[in-house]
């Protein structure tokens, strides 16, 4: 259940603190008072969107800080939660939730961050909320049979447990059938497919080194003319008389050498030069006779380019990831030739898995519908307790049908809900009710069933009594009293019938303070609380006779919350 709440810089609320109590908690107060920005707020707890629109005008930061106790029903999804996501488990749960103007939204368990997605989890098993946009939740057919299933506690059926391990069972033997390549005629096209392409890189003949060879004789061939030209200037420099001014100066050496015999060195040096030197011009001149290219050579290089460049386009980045595709490529076709064996021992699992869950299917089916009827009474009974006396409620099943395409995850079903407010009128789905009255007590029968079911510790309603009269609206306060015997029930209200069946009340006020407009939260004593009471039945101006009226109500409902 919710403990604490405490709220900054949301909307009109500055800062306020709030400690929920056990029971049937309401908020009450003038309209804009900020009464759903509470709800809002611990919205902001179960995962909602959060967006500067939030923050309070002139403010940087808002904060939302909520504190749980994790009662028996929700025990055992904590510590399961827990151990998913490796948190310490705490008696009891402290979210805090944060967002600056710059965008950055920070969310922490007990201190520790957590992600969106993790907080929603949380919050699933911890609190249910209902405001009027969830009314497209179940106007969404697709969502009915969740809600059954969910009353069924379908995920403990046994037969509904081994379908869907034959679900998985039969998704990774197509998938298996897949790799083959599916049925006989894309098993045959796989197999031309990868034919073409290994024989395309077969033929090609590729190798790394000749690429890279190839690539030295383009690169060598685009810049053949500076090449040359600097060849040819290196060659004529050296052969511009440099080897005869090397003679010239190795003779003089020697002749001096005669009288200092250190000097021969340098003869024996100049003549070493002089070699070299005619060995690099020689070389020169033999590079500069071949470097030409001939049309044929430069066509020649480019269309065996061409060839590797087409591979690379196809089968890699690289010639290395050409040759490991090839392989890859071979290994598939080898499977694929080979594969009738594999296939028909495949197929023959398959059939068995799909007998099997064509039977459990059918069981799933008969079991749902049982579950579906005990769940149209318990909210029938209980549309009847919020004055909606000739209501009818029926799931409309699918044919069955053993059809593969027609196998899900959750069984072979598809279903929706059908519903009659009125003595006389059919059955129709439930986007089809017209009344926002009926459809807010529908919901209120529907989660007063699935939370006994669910045990959810703590349930929010925000204006369910939208669009409902008097007299319903003291049906609604008897079936939420009932509810809060063993839930903890937070609610938002206009109605006099449900504030005075609260256990705890809360007035939401509006303030001027230094120019601005701020939202109090205020816990009402006893006194308190029937001169709310009061106010709902003779406006802002106490009477003697509203003030008895209050009193008496309060003496009746609590006179009712005892007697259940």
């Amino acid at each position: 259940m919710i403990n604490y709440l405490s709220v900054k810089n949301i909307a009109l609320i500055e800062s306020a603190e709030i400690e929920f109590e056990n029971g049937l908690n309401v908020l009450t107060g003038e309209t804009g008072a900020g009464k759903s920005i509470l709800l809002d707020a611990i919205g902001l707890l179960l995962g909602n969107r959060i967006d500067k629109t939030l923050l309070r005008n002139g403010e940087t930061e808002c904060k939302v800080v909520g504190r749980f106790s994790v009662d028996n029903s929700a025990h055992e999804k904590y510590f399961e939660y827990c151990e998913k996501y490796d948190l310490a488990r705490d008696e009891e749960v402290i979210v805090s939730r944060s967002y600056k103007i710059d965008g950055k939204n920070d969310i922490r368990l007990n201190g520790s961050p957590i992600t969106l997605g993790m907080l929603k989890e949380l919050c699933s098993f911890l609190v249910d909320s209902y405001g009027q946009n969830e009314n497209q939740f179940i106007f969404d057919a697709s969502n009915h049979l969740k809600i059954l299933d969910n009353f069924a506690k379908i995920d403990k059926y046994a037969p509904f447990v081994e379908y869907q391990g034959l679900y998985s069972e039969l998704l990774s033997i197509n998938k298996q059938l897949k790799q083959f390549g599916g049925n006989d005629k894309e098993r045959l096209r796989s197999i031309d497919i990868l034919s073409y392409q290994l024989q395309e890189i077969e033929d090609a003949a590729i190798r790394q080194d000749e690429y890279e060879s190839l690539l030295d004789k383009r690169h060598k061939m685009l810049n053949l003319g500076k090449i040359v030209s600097n060849t040819i200037t290196a060659q004529n420099i050296l052969d511009d008389g440099i080897a005869a001014s090397l003679s010239k100066a190795k003779s003089a050496i020697q002749q001096a050498a005669v009288y200092d015999e250190k000097l021969s060195e340098y003869s024996q040096r100049l003549e070493s030069a002089g070699i070299e030197i005619q060995d690099i011009l020689d070389s020169l001149k033999d590079y500069n006779n071949e470097v030409d290219f001939s049309e044929a050579d430069e066509q020649k290089l480019e269309d065996r380019l061409s060839v590797y460049n087409k591979l690379l386009r196809k089968y890699g980045k690289t010639v290395q990831e050409v040759l490991e595709n090839k392989a890859v490529i071979e290994s598939e076709l080898f499977m694929l030739k080979n594969a009738d064996k594999e296939i028909e021992k495949l197929t023959k699992q398959k059939n068995e898995c799909l007998s099997k869950m064509y039977k459990l299917g059918a069981e799933i089916s008969e079991f749902r519908r049982e579950k579906s009827a005990d769940l149209c009474a318990a909210i029938v009974q209980n549309l009847q307790n919020l004055s909606i006396k000739n209501a009818k409620l029926q799931f409309q099943f699918s044919e069955l049908q053993n059809d593969e395409s027609l196998l899900y995850n959750d069984g072979m079903d598809r279903a929706e809900l059908l519903f009659s407010a009125n003595l006389g009128e059919s059955l129709k789905p439930l986007n089809k009710i017209a009344s926002g009255g009926e459809i807010s007590r529908f919901m209120l029968a529907l989660k007063a069933v699935i939370a006994e079911c669910d045990q959810m510790p703590t349930m929010i309603f925000d204006e369910i009594d939208t669009g409902i009269s008097g007299v319903t609206s003291e049906a609604v306060a008897k079936q939420m009293a009932t509810i809060a015997k063993s839930h903890q029930v937070i609610v938002v209200t206009h109605a006099h019938q449900i504030a005075s069946m609260a256990d705890t009340n809360f007035l939401i006020k509006k303030r001027e303070s230094n120019g601005r407009t701020i939202t109090l939260v205020e816990k009402l004593d006893e006194k308190q609380k029937i001169q709310e009471i009061a106010r709902f039945l003779s406006g802002d101006k106490l009477t003697e006779s509203s003030l008895k009226n209050a009193e008496q109500l309060v003496v009746e409902q609590n006179e009712y919350k005892n007697s259940i």
